[in-house]
């Protein structure tokens, strides 16, 4: 609709410009401003229609609707356009239905479409004017829907039957009041204001008299607002600001200024109880959408976040991954602090191994002072005493090693707890096999011009005890040189705890050290076995197969516990390996000559050394026998 707002003006470079108005809802065949180059148009546009559908469902959370559309080219367009922005927008529409305007079909699809949807909320598409339509709607069972219709006014004989639905949101324009209007209106009358013919056009239409025949009392106030509302005037208003807009307009013109004048829509809510529509339930904070193959993408299942992942909000498509010093809590909707664990002096397992390792460390050095307090007696000074007090001095060391295993890792200790502990117990098994391969020659060496007799002396021993730890010192060398150990916070091993714990560095190294460590003490159970048999009153190597058993017994199967276990609980298994080896040598080696010293003092004298059952009369190798093993 267009309003002439009287003679043509003349613009501003000399042309004739006509102004027009439009207040109605816009053709497109106006929008050519070739034809209508001064056309203003007064309604909103489709754009200020769909943001106020896609604002109305994003306010109460409907992801899941459904279009339903006259067969009009306006209207088809309408809802392909208003599909358009729902999809943009990150809501679904569950179908595009079109009504026809055949009676038959219209039921149809209406009652196939709309009882069997999941969606509840139906947006509608210029359908208000189908006859019938709400009637139609009402008439079907047990239809919980809510109907929105933006920019469509029903009829007066259709507001009552909106009422009996659901529910139902009307988007229309604004109707703010005009100054004086309503006054006018109600004391209106072609007797009062003759010169205004439009106004005797609508008396006589309204009241359905003719001037000269009407009686003089009909007034606007006397009519129902079904047929008049004084209030209600929507579009009157869309008049009335299209010409102040144009005035101002036109003033600004003069004055070289542009000002714009808009229209947006308003929205006019009633609603008792918000209803809910989407394809699927919203996932709570824990939970992350998982797309369902074969359906829409607003229908999804919900799947618990895995472990060190959240999500704190709802219907999050992604959980999001805790920090390293974090992780999930049970609910999988916030963060924890992990709990920091080590083996440390208040845990159990920790506390016994120290109570056991200072046992062990308090009986050596008991053996020791027994061994220095009778360093003079035969037995102390047979098979070699100062390898066995080095071999004291190594074991009291090695049941000092938990100082450094247990507590917090820290640099120092992680560089020297592997490598002591290494080269430490390769000097022990190192002097366990120089003393047993001092047996082994020194009785050899009493068979008459054996060539080995030259070897025995004071230094062999010793020799061997250097080349074999030498090379342990040069394998833990390389581990320092090429990959040290370090400590870490390793936060893989235990779920929701980081572990501090010292890294070897070199996994290759750590079991080079031990295996060269087992190579040495299966070198010395071997040797020791064989010399089982010889005379055990000076002989020691039966002890000593023993100890090298225990020894071996205990590092074999530390290997598959230490790769069996995991955070504090692999120190503890390598420190009670160290406990319990240096415990089976200092019990199977110590403990017996303790004996003799402190409760057989009979037994520890020189004469002793040879047994009377074997050798009864002595000779000159028994006499060498006795002195080698005497003095070496």
């Amino acid at each position: 609709m267009e309003e002439d707002t009287g003679e043509a003006i003349r613009g501003m470079g000399g042309g004739i410009i006509t102004p027009m108005i439009s207040y109605g809802i816009k053709v497109p065949l106006l929008d050519l401003k070739s034809k209508f180059p001064s056309l203003y148009h007064t309604f909103p546009d489709g754009r200020s229609q769909y943001r106020a559908v896609v604002q109305l469902l994003k306010h109460f959370g409907w992801t899941w609707v459904g279009i339903v559309s006259e067969e009009d080219e306006s209207s088809q367009q309408f809802a392909t356009t208003l599909q358009e922005a729902l999809v943009q927008n990150e809501i679904c529409v569950e179908f595009l239905l079109t009504v026809y305007q055949e009676i038959f079909m219209r039921l149809q699809n209406l009652e196939n479409v709309l009882t069997q949807s999941r969606s509840q909320v139906m947006v509608f598409s210029g359908c208000l004017d189908a006859p019938g339509m709400f009637q139609d709607i009402i008439s079907f069972k047990n239809l919980k829907k809510v109907f929105i219709f933006p920019f469509n006014f029903p009829h007066e004989s259709d507001r009552e039957n909106l009422l009996r639905l659901n529910g139902s949101l009307l988007m229309h324009l604004s109707r703010v009041g005009i100054p004086g209007m309503k006054y006018f209106l109600l004391n209106a009358s072609p007797q009062k204001y003759p010169d205004l013919r439009i106004l005797a056009n609508v008396w006589e239409w309204t009241f359905d008299c003719l001037l000269g025949y009407c009686n003089g009392s009909e007034s606007f106030g006397s009519l129902e607002r079904y047929h008049y509302d004084v209030e209600d005037f929507r579009v009157t208003f869309q008049v009335y600001s299209a010409v102040y807009a144009l005035a101002h307009a036109l003033h600004e013109m003069y004055s070289h200024t542009t000002e714009e004048s808009k229209s947006e829509p308003q929205l006019s809510l009633k609603v008792w109880k918000t209803p809910t529509s989407a394809c699927s339930s919203s996932c709570l904070p824990g939970y992350h959408k998982i797309p369902m193959e074969g359906f829409h993408r607003c229908c999804y299942a919900c799947r618990p976040c895995p472990e060190g992942e959240i999500t704190n909000r709802t219907d999050m498509e992604k959980c999001l991954k805790c920090s390293d010093d974090e992780w999930s809590n049970e609910r999988r909707d916030s963060c924890i602090p992990r709990i920091i664990e080590f083996l440390s002096y208040e845990d159990t397992p920790g506390l016994c191994l120290v109570v056991v390792a200072a046992l062990f460390f308090l009986s050596t050095s008991v053996v020791f002072g027994i061994f220095m307090k009778y360093k003079g007696t035969a037995i102390v000074k047979a098979n070699n005493q100062n390898l066995s007090f080095i071999l004291l001095l190594s074991l009291s060391l090695s049941f000092l090693f938990p100082l450094l295993f247990i507590g917090r890792p820290t640099k120092m200790s992680c560089l020297l707890r592997q490598v002591a502990f290494g080269i430490v117990f390769s000097i022990s098994v190192s002097s366990v096999l120089a003393k047993t391969v001092t047996v082994i020659l020194a009785f050899r060496a009493t068979k008459q011009n054996w060539t080995l007799r030259r070897w025995l002396g004071r230094h062999l021993s010793i020799s061997l005890l250097i080349i074999c730890s030498s090379v342990q010192v040069v394998i833990c060398v390389f581990w320092l040189t090429f990959s040290p150990p370090f400590p870490e916070h390793n936060t893989q091993v235990e779920v929701g705890k980081i572990i501090l714990q010292c890294n070897e560095g070199s996994t290759t190294a750590f079991y080079i050290v031990i295996g060269y460590m087992g190579c040495l003490a299966l070198l010395s159970f071997i040797v020791a076995f064989l010399a089982r048999k010889l005379p055990d009153t000076f002989n020691e190597t039966q002890y000593i197969t023993f100890s090298m058993l225990v020894f071996c017994s205990v590092w074999i199967a530390f290997i598959p516990a230490y790769l069996s276990t995991k955070g504090k609980y692999m120190v503890a298994v390598e420190v009670f390996s160290i406990l319990a080896s240096s415990a089976g040598l200092l019990g199977c080696i110590f403990i017996p000559k303790c004996y003799i010293i402190l409760l057989r003092p009979e037994l520890n004298i020189r004469s002793k050394l040879v047994t009377e059952r074997k050798l009864k009369q002595p000779t000159k190798q028994n006499n060498y026998l006795c002195r080698s093993l005497y003095n070496y």
